[in-house]
């Protein structure tokens, strides 16, 4: 879903090989240009689901959305299921080494949790926490391709804090995005910090972050 403060930069330009990836999981049958066509169109699908707020509650798993695709019709199981499995893996970034240690020096003297927004099923994500050494940092993990919902819906912070046992006031939430992850926690009452990498402004109308920091690794010195 793009970068992340914690996640590196998706893979989703048309500078990258879909087609490689494709016979690198196992596919035989579609072409690279074809592979290239129903990948694209569905990052398109999801991209605009994610941006339409009719879909935050409701959102649709990749396989649904590759299923309604015109380019990947009558299509077998076993070839929509490389082709998830294709998605994901461009989807899925990598933790930066500097932010992993950041994350252990968190977790020293606070409770760690994640809530993150991804469209593939977590497995990988996991696979990637687990890798980055930052797994058993963390109390709680939701990632929203479990639930069907993202950011900034209250279903996911309600489940997050259901989880958490923790009385919201006592809680902060961390995150890049205003209209998703600052919105979302200040809806249900918790402070929340904004990474402004990117030393934007914040705009009358939008939820205003209790602090405002450029780099997760701030969080560290605060």
């Amino acid at each position: 879903m793009g970068r992340t403060f914690m996640f590196d930069v998706d893979r989703f330009s048309d500078a990258d090989d879909f087609g490689a990836t494709y016979r690198h999981v196992g596919g035989k049958i579609l072409s690279d240009v074809g592979v290239s066509r129903i990948i694209s169109a569905l990052f398109e699908r999801l991209l605009s689901y994610s941006r339409n707020p009719a879909y935050y509650d409701r959102f649709p798993s990749v396989l649904h959305c590759l299923q309604g695709l015109p380019e990947a019709k009558d299509l077998p199981e076993d070839e929509l299921s490389l082709l998830q499995h294709v998605f994901a893996l461009h989807e899925i970034g990598t933790v930066p080494d500097d932010y992993a240690k950041a994350l252990c020096r968190l977790r020293e003297s606070h409770r760690l949790a994640v809530l993150s927004d991804i469209w593939s099923k977590s497995d990988p994500y996991f696979d990637e926490f687990k890798r980055a050494g930052i797994r058993e940092l963390f109390e709680v993990i939701v990632f929203s391709s479990d639930y069907g919902h993202i950011k900034p819906s209250r279903y996911l912070f309600a489940k997050a804090l259901e989880a958490l046992k923790v009385d919201p006031s006592r809680i902060v939430f961390v995150g890049d995005s205003l209209r998703r992850d600052i919105a979302g926690a200040k809806a249900v009452g918790l402070s929340a910090i904004w990474i402004n990498a990117a030393g934007a402004e914040v705009n009358d109308g939008v939820a205003k972050p209790d602090l405002v920091i450029q780099d997760l690794r701030d969080l560290v010195d605060c």
